[in-house]
């Protein structure tokens, strides 16, 4: 490879890195997604139990609606189609089973759409203002000519250092058992994101109603950390 090809290549991996850094304000720290409510009722008390909740939750609901909305929105941007990113924010917003995560997906998308302008990232004239997360990382990826799979792999990462960092404050588990349990999700999101990328489109959208109570039920939590 050229020296100008590796820089090139060394440049998407940096704009891939600023898209998914924690210090970019959109704020992701801000919400557990009803890891808050089953840790608060008992169904997590350790890292084990951790692991499982990731893996389900990355399986059941991250791979067949965020990653496989964020692929097929890519593919649109490419086109310019703006018809089909139309209908993948209608179906990706349906796809919040609950008010709290649909409060979440809008603000977290539009606080990236305020970054698009000073980032030089273009949108359509009259782009819906009440848009979905997965619809608008895609375009910043997909304009910074980072790889789909690429976009898909830190996206689910991201989604998981998240919830990693919240179980952390929520729960008596140290740093070193943090890190610990990211290595071993590894795997899993490797898988996720090859399923996505096959995932017909008939199968897009699968739901998991006891996540979709636990965040039902953090709305009236009485005590919480994360946002509701």
């Amino acid at each position: 490879m050229s020296q100008l090809g590796r820089c090139l290549n060394q440049q998407k991996l940096l704009r891939l890195l600023q898209l998914n850094s924690p210090s970019l304000p959109i704020g992701t720290y801000a919400y557990s997604q009803g890891l808050e409510a089953a840790i608060s009722q008992g169904f997590i008390k350790d890292v084990e139990q951790a692991e499982s909740w990731l893996k389900t939750v990355l399986a059941h609901s991250i791979m067949p609606n965020d990653l496989a909305i964020m692929l097929r929105a890519y593919q649109a941007w490419q086109s310019e189609d703006v018809e089909q990113i139309n209908r993948l924010i209608v179906q990706s917003r349906a796809l919040r089973e609950t008010e709290e995560l649909l409060q979440e997906d809008t603000h977290l998308s539009q606080a990236l759409m305020r970054l698009a302008e000073p980032l030089g990232i273009a949108f359509p004239e009259h782009f819906p203002r009440k848009n979905s997360l997965p619809v608008v990382y895609a375009r910043f990826a997909q304009l910074w000519q980072i790889p789909l799979e690429d976009t898909l792999t830190a996206f689910a990462w991201g989604w998981m250092e998240n919830q990693i960092a919240a179980f952390l404050k929520l729960c008596s588990v140290g740093q070193t058992q943090a890190q610990q349990l990211m290595l071993k999700m590894d795997e899993p999101i490797l898988q996720a994101v090859q399923e996505a990328l096959d995932l017909p489109n008939e199968l897009v959208g699968m739901n998991m109603p006891n996540f979709a109570i636990l965040s039902a039920q953090h709305e009236q939590q009485y005590s919480r950390l994360f946002r509701s």
